[in-house]
């Protein structure tokens, strides 16, 4: 049975949405793609060219009315007819603002509009024109940027039709001149100025159509380019190295959530961070490699806990204002996946050696309790029998867990809730009263991934060693507290074993955790050995804690968003 206890400082254990920090500020400002936002609407930028041509029309109208008011005889302006000029110039800036009024408001519909605006435009310029001598006075130029005009707004479907209407109008105003006032006709003049729109509204067509299909493939390369983005965010956000992509300045611009998760960044990310302002050591490492590219990988330890990294700089071109990738590497991963290798060899090689030494062994024990069944064998013989005996149990003990060691199955890694595990526990194999434990978690919802058959052992061979070494104080064993909590620094979950009785000798410290060395006589000194081997295929950290009374043993679990080797073996 057990006792457990809350702290009073219970932090929220509800359910947690992964942050993704880096997906939010890159729809910001992005390090492959920028992303591009106009500043007007769709609506806006079809209305915005019509706009402008109003802005033309109030300019040419404007100018004709302040020749109008100023008395200036400026020709051809009107030097036939200039009552009609000076109307038709009233009648065109009067027109011209209240077009300006109708394209704010929208209304009537955009293509309405820009056909009437159109017509207008050829009306008035016509008849100026008229009224300044016909083709001669040089006005009928001013129809170029109408007819231009209309292939833009159009999309270059009206514009060939307005050319011909149009230089069928100046053709039939050069014979009413002729009749009317009696003002040669200048055929030639008119059939130049009508070739000179159709060839003005056969370019702009064209440049329109160029225009589009650019438009269309930019469009298409913009999609390109953000579902490659998509892509790039979608592979860096799933793999387990961390990645971090700097300026020449050593600014982040872009990182993925293993990098987050490892460096401890959240927080950080809300404005342009530079790598000096979570780690100097990583930013000096970073600068050295500017000055140096040849250095290859370097090792640092993380400001925020005891963290082992591998760094590994990459240059994103070859100029140098470019970009750096950054590889971040934890060590602990990479002693994992030697430690299987090297587990891997000597698991054959014991378990070679240990089926040699079985038969020989039991020989010895078979030999020897023969000798003890003998009648005429003396005590001193039979003494020496009964260490013969206990030493070949003892020895066969080692070959039965150096062979479950090499026959050892890889880790398969479930969700474990720490909280009901530990409870049940100890009231299934430690049979022992409730006093003899005190239970402290911070939360009652601590989970961590981990092989079930691992802990169960790793957490059997702790509690035996704190048994064994628990001494009695006031006719009563002092309980043996195991904590649960949150290591305030990586925010790791973790489990300690701690038990009240003698000190580990300081010159032991360095050996605890190695093969075969144990301080009792009838020890193995392999428990600690492969409780921490356990440990490292679930990508855990067994450790000694000193403390002034007693022994205390801390487990550190990974960080259960870092998925581990499922082919991690021991």
């Amino acid at each position: 049975m057990s006792k457990s206890e809350s702290s009073d400082n219970t932090p929220n254990n509800s359910t947690q949405t992964t942050q993704r920090p880096f997906v939010e500020r890159r729809k910001r400002h992005s390090f492959f793609l920028s992303d591009f936002k106009p500043a007007l609407s769709q609506e806006q930028k079809a209305w915005r060219p019509l706009h402008f041509l109003n802005l033309y029309r109030l300019l040419i109208s404007g100018i004709f009315v302040a020749l109008i008011f100023s008395n200036l005889q400026v020709k051809p302006f009107g030097a036939t007819q200039p009552e009609l000029f000076q109307i038709v110039s009233f009648a065109y800036l009067i027109a011209s603002i209240l077009i300006g009024i109708t394209i704010r408001w929208r209304w009537p519909i955009l293509a309405f509009q820009t056909h009437a605006h159109i017509i207008l435009d050829f009306c008035a310029i016509i008849l100026i024109m008229h009224a300044s001598g016909g083709v001669k006075s040089g006005v009928g130029l001013l129809l170029l940027l109408p007819v231009a005009s209309i292939s833009i707004l159009s999309f270059g479907r009206s514009s060939v039709f307005y050319a011909a209407v149009v230089t069928l109008i100046l053709l039939i105003d050069q014979s009413y001149l002729k009749l009317s006032i009696d003002i040669p006709p200048s055929y030639t003049q008119t059939g130049l100025l009508g070739g000179v729109l159709f060839l003005t509204a056969i370019l702009t067509n064209y440049l329109v159509n160029k225009t589009e299909e650019s438009v269309e493939i930019a469009s298409q390369r913009e999609i390109d380019l953000a579902n490659m983005e998509q892509l790039t965010q979608f592979i860096m956000q799933r793999m387990q190295t961390a990645v971090i992509v700097v300026d020449y300045l050593g600014n982040i611009q872009l990182v993925n959530d293993t990098a987050i998760n490892l460096l401890k960044l959240k927080g950080t990310l809300e404005k342009q961070t530079n790598l000096y302002e979570f780690s100097l050591e990583l930013g000096e490492l970073f600068q050295s490699w500017r000055n140096a590219p040849d250095t290859q990988i370097q090792n640092i330890k993380h400001d925020n806990d005891s963290t082992d990294l591998n760094i590994k700089f990459a240059s994103l071109g070859s100029k140098k204002n470019s970009g750096t990738v950054i590889f971040i590497e934890d060590n602990a991963e990479l002693t994992q996946q030697a430690q299987q290798l090297k587990l891997a060899s000597l698991g054959r090689l014991t378990a070679s050696i240990a089926h040699e030494l079985r038969n020989p062994l039991a020989a010895i024990r078979h030999a020897g309790e023969l000798l003890n069944e003998s009648p005429s064998l003396e005590e001193t013989d039979k003494r020496l029998t009964e260490i013969i005996d206990k030493q070949s149990i003892r020895v066969n003990e080692i070959i039965g867990t150096v062979l479950d060691l090499s026959r050892r199955q890889k880790a398969e890694q479930e969700n474990v809730n720490l909280s009901q595990w530990i409870p049940e526990f100890l009231s299934e194999y430690i049979q022992l009263p409730q006093e003899r434990f005190y239970l402290k978690f911070e939360t009652e919802d601590l989970e961590v991934q981990f092989d079930r058959q691992h802990l169960h052992q790793i957490f059997n061979n702790l509690i035996q060693n704190a048994l064994r070494h628990t001494i009695e104080y006031n006719n009563h064993f002092r309980p043996i507290v195991i904590t649960v909590g949150i290591d305030s620094l990586n925010k790791n979950i973790y489990l300690q074993v701690m038990n009240y009785g003698p000190c580990i000798p300081e010159e032991d410290l360095p050996q605890l955790f190695e093969p075969f060395f144990t301080t009792e006589a009838t020890g193995t000194g392999l428990g600690l050995y492969i409780s921490r081997e356990m440990a490292v295929c679930n990508s855990a950290k067994l450790e000694f804690i000193d403390i002034k009374e007693g022994a205390c043993f801390k487990l550190s679990f990974a960080d259960p968003r870092r998925k581990t080797n499922s082919g991690s073996q021991i």
